[in-house]
């Protein structure tokens, strides 16, 4: 844990390994954590792609290498280092806590099991949380909605994310349905 301080407080761009659940690394700016959760501004191909919490227990490694330096200097050359949301404060208690955050704050997520075994993925908004578990109403790929909502377990839950390009493309296309 105090080496995830250092790269908060450092505002370093890391890469965070995930051996078990995904043979890639993820690149991203810390913005907070506990002992059971890390939330970070996600980076792919130099774009701040929305905010991502994983479990603390699942990363295997975490580190900022000289490629992850050039490149927070890259993003710094672009303006995109000052856009993302350094200070703000964030609920990581446990799964419950930042989902309800989030859902309140962002509406569309992505809830996810990565375990290779019994994978799920499910992007939707959230209907309701219980103590042990959150119900997302879901859509399909091909923009379609689940008539009811998928129970998911917090304990089966390795990632969450919110305001990333893809659900923000299908946030666009539901409002141009509706209009």
């Amino acid at each position: 844990m105090d080496r995830f301080s250092e790269f908060v407080r450092d505002r370093k761009l890391v890469s965070i390994r995930r051996e078990r659940i995904d043979p890639n690394s993820l690149q991203g700016f810390i913005l907070g954590y506990s002992d059971e959760l890390l939330l970070m501004q996600n980076v792919y191909d130099f774009r701040l792609d929305g905010l991502r919490v994983v479990r603390s227990n699942d990363i295997t490694d975490i580190k900022c290498n000289t490629t992850d330096e050039l490149q927070k200097e890259l993003l710094i050359a672009e303006g995109l280092v000052q856009k993302v949301p350094f200070g703000s404060a964030f609920d990581l208690r446990d799964w419950r806590a930042i989902i309800t955050q989030l859902s309140r704050e962002c509406g569309f997520m992505i809830l996810e099991n990565e375990d290779p075994e019994s994978e799920t993925f499910l992007i939707g908004e959230v209907e309701k949380i219980t103590r042990s578990s959150v119900w997302l109403r879901y859509f399909s790929g091909a923009g379609e909605w689940d008539e009811k909502p998928t129970k998911l377990p917090f304990g089966s839950i390795t990632s969450c994310q919110v305001d990333t390009n893809y659900i923000n493309v299908y946030r666009r296309h539901f409002a141009r349905m509706a209009s």
